[in-house]
């Protein structure tokens, strides 16, 4: 007896010690399901945790579904991907734990009168059902059984109900993380799709209005190239079908444009403007074009600042307002102004249009919002203003409205000026002399090319590398652009790159041409814009020697494209032998009328693709020997490889080579004996599909060398014998095409980019992508936008 208080103070403390533990195991448990936020996940984890801290050897969650009455098995730690469903009625513990939302406890199911054993799981022996609960409302069950005899005492029942709570809990963060990532999901899908939309665009629908406003302009230039004087009424349409491509264009743009603002890669590229002159010619290009009874008035003082802004985007914020303005003023007038207001220069387009209600007058600027006015007739798609607003924010300046019904509306635009020490990267152009820009190598200028300039008072400037032609710039503005080809040599192909990239230059008339050996221009083609972005090179191309023969066939399935690029081929070079067909089928049935001297063709095209016209060519006599440049964008696989394992099969990508290095594999492929031999030729193609399938990895020479089992100085040596390019230059100018089209058809940031073809250090893409194309990457974009 007098060991009874010492008994009860062990039996106590073992109690205080069982309690602890029990709150450290609960505590744990909690930590650790507090972290896991997928649902499924976390049925295993906490079934696998009470499994292990608690002893019960199966532990089993119940979702409860009110409105189905019913039970589902969310998770089984022996069969995880089972769904047993559990009517109501047919529920038993399950169901008693729902209804009394509190634990049923049974030590062991042999002796319980209230809930009797199991038949199916005759080996339980201890149960253990606890309510799971949010707040005051169940939304599941957890059933523990143990193989063994367990008794619990009622803390510790309410220790497990208390866990049990913190699970619902869980449950229900897990839920809410789940449906966060459900709806990020719809919405970066939802931005791909645009995206992808944005960029299918872009190149679907550009092609095909290139191609109609490229043969609108021909037709109502004067003289045209047809040689007729068009009808009045053709004229006519001809110049809606003109003005409706550009309108559509001008769409398209907008919607590319609102695409880089929401992701903020909008970007501007400011230069020092001549004010006044820019303005000028920005309202009179609209004002001179619009009729009816509206006035237009340009109200700019004698002297204005010259200011640092995108010409561009100034121009197209200003057409903006403009255009706006005349939609929907009937009559009256539209004013384009503008003041100096330090340290601001402040200008504005008023019109006594319709006006805009002030309920309306924040949300014109949101996309896709345009008037509301029942008896105007609704015109764009609401892109304008929106635009216009955040391209005046890159300018770090302001934009603001006023506006009364009936009255007409005023917006005012606030840029700012330089400071006042006044230094400019250059001085304004009406200050620069016009000239006659002349790329030669040459000593002499044509004497042709000076009367051209003697009949423009132009005096003429020579240069030969990109940096006399900046010193030119400084104290001079080209007006014309001329090459000579006399004595092109290869390096001023960069040359000609850095015109086209140049912002200023690349807007000129430029006249190619060469002199004969008489003193005659043999050919002069200027080239006007707009026309497509690759015609000067195209035009180059066609100044290239008679290779004798029969004619060259051209094998394209861009019918628009090809014939725009043969008319002028066909310009610059009259009587040249070439041929153009729309796909491979054509192709197939002009070679069995003509035999061709040499065959350029394209390997993707419908139904009679480039590989089943290789195929034809070389199992008739009369083209078995036709030399074939194989010119695609396709990335080759092995199994194409052996496709065109062919004698006199050239492979080349689309974009890779210059036109001058074109003209010198065609002028190769044309000399007998002096392609590689059929099994040699195949390693090169090998090579270059091994190039098309890893070009994204960080390949070694060596690596490349092994793949097609030869050595690397021997690869190197036929490689460049049959490409003309070293193995490494073909895998730098293959991986920024890639480039290139990454930088036009998505929005990822140029570090991206440059990791997705195969550079790991941004810095140095950016070297060989300015080596390539005379430019950044991101100039690159911003130009093709």
């Amino acid at each position: 007896t007098a060991e009874l208080p010492t008994r009860l103070v062990g039996v106590n403390r073992q109690l205080e010690k069982n309690r602890l533990t029990q709150m450290e195991t609960s505590a744990e448990i909690n930590r650790r399901v507090g972290r896991i936020l997928n649902r499924r996940q976390l049925s295993h984890e906490i079934a696998n945790l009470i499994r292990d801290n608690y002893g019960y050897t199966r532990v089993q969650l119940y979702l409860w579904l009110q409105d189905k009455a019913v039970f589902m098995l969310e998770a089984n730690d022996s069969e995880p991907r089972d769904r047993v469903i559990i009517p109501i009625d047919q529920s038993g513990i399950l169901g008693e734990a729902l209804q009394l939302n509190e634990p049923i406890f049974i030590p062991d199911t042999r002796y319980s009168h209230r809930f009797p054993p199991d038949p199916k799981q005759q080996e339980m022996r201890s149960r253990v059902v606890l309510p799971i609960r949010r707040g005051e409302t169940v939304v599941g069950i957890l059933d523990m059984h143990s193989h063994h005899h367990t008794l619990h005492h009622s803390h510790e029942l309410i220790g497990l109900q208390s866990l049990a709570d913190q699970l619902g809990i869980a449950m229900h963060n897990a839920d809410l993380y789940e449906d966060a990532l459900q709806a990020r999901a719809v919405a970066e899908k939802a931005d791909q799709l645009k995206t992808r939309l944005l960029a299918n665009v872009s190149h679907e629908l550009r092609t095909p209005l290139n191609v109609i406003l490229g043969y609108s302009q021909k037709a109502l230039s004067s003289p045209n190239n047809y040689e007729i004087e068009l009808p009045h009424e053709l004229r006519r349409d001809i110049s809606y079908i003109f003005q409706s491509c550009e309108h559509l264009t001008r769409l398209i743009n907008d919607l590319l444009d609102l695409s880089r603002a929401e992701i903020d890669q909008l970007e501007i590229f400011p230069e020092t403007i001549s004010t006044r002159t820019f303005l000028e010619e920005v309202f009179h290009s609209i004002a001179s074009a619009s009729g009816g009874k509206v006035k237009w008035q340009l109200a700019v003082p004698d002297r204005l600042p010259a200011i640092q802004a995108d010409p561009v985007r100034l121009r197209q914020i200003l057409l903006n307002l403009l255009s706006n303005a005349s939609k929907f003023t009937s009559s009256g007038e539209i004013v384009l102004g503008v003041s100096v207001n330090p340290p601001h220069l402040h200008l504005w387009v008023q019109d006594t249009g319709l006006g805009i209600p002030v309920d309306l007058q924040d949300r014109i600027f949101e996309p896709f919002v345009t008037s509301q006015d029942p008896g105007h007739r609704r015109e764009g798609i609401g892109l304008g203003l929106s635009i216009t607003r955040r391209l005046v924010a890159l300018h770090g300046g302001v934009m603001s409205l006023e506006s009364r019904v009936g009255k007409g509306s005023t917006f005012h635009i606030y840029l700012p000026l330089p400071n006042l020490s006044g230094n400019f990267s250059a001085p304004p152009t009406e200050l620069l002399r016009p000239v006659l820009l002349v790329l030669s190598t040459g000593q002499e200028v044509s004497q042709t090319l000076l009367n051209l300039a003697a009949e423009r008072e132009l005096p003429v400037r020579q240069a030969r590398t990109p940096e006399q032609i900046e010193l030119i710039l400084k104290d001079n503005t080209p007006s014309i652009l001329a090459w000579d080809m006399a004595e092109a040599r290869h390096d001023e192909w960069a040359l000609v790159d850095y015109i086209r990239a140049h912002p200023q230059l690349c807007l000129l008339p430029f006249i190619v041409y060469r002199e004969a050996p008489g003193g005659d221009i043999q050919t002069t083609a200027m080239l006007v814009k707009p026309v497509a972005q690759n015609t000067i090179m195209e035009a180059i191309n066609g100044l290239r020697p008679d290779w004798g023969g029969g004619p060259i066939l051209i094998v394209d399935d861009e019918p628009g494209m090809c014939d725009l690029y043969k008319q002028i081929v066909n310009d610059a070079f009259p009587g040249y032998p070439t041929l153009a067909v729309e796909n491979g089928a054509q192709a197939i049935a002009s070679m069995q009328m003509t035999v061709p001297g040499l065959v350029i063709l394209d390997l993707m095209m419908p139904e009679v693709d480039g590989f089943m016209v290789l195929e034809k060519m070389r199992s008739k006599p009369e083209t078995r020997h036709v030399p074939v440049l194989v010119m695609s964008g396709k990335l080759l696989s092995m199994d194409d490889i052996k496709r065109l394992d062919y004698a006199n099969v050239t492979f080349q990508s689309k974009g890779l080579l210059t036109s001058d290095e074109t003209a010198s594999l065609l002028t190769e492929i044309l000399e007998p004996g002096e392609t590689l031999p059929q099994p040699t030729s195949i390693l090169v193609k090998a090579t270059i599909a091994f190039l098309h399938q890893n070009y994204a990895l960080p390949i070694t020479r060596q690596d490349i060398a092994d793949a097609v089992g030869v050595s690397s100085s021997y690869l190197s040596k036929i490689f460049r014998e049959e490409v003309k390019l070293t193995t490494w230059d073909y895998l730098n100018r293959l991986r920024i095409r890639k480039a290139k089209e990454l930088l036009e058809t998505t929005t990822d940031t140029i570090t991206s980019i440059a990791t997705q073809v195969g550079f790991d250090d941004s810095a140095y893409f950016s070297r060989i992508f300015r080596k390539y194309t005379a430019q950044s990457p991101q100039s690159y974009r911003q130009q093709r936008s």
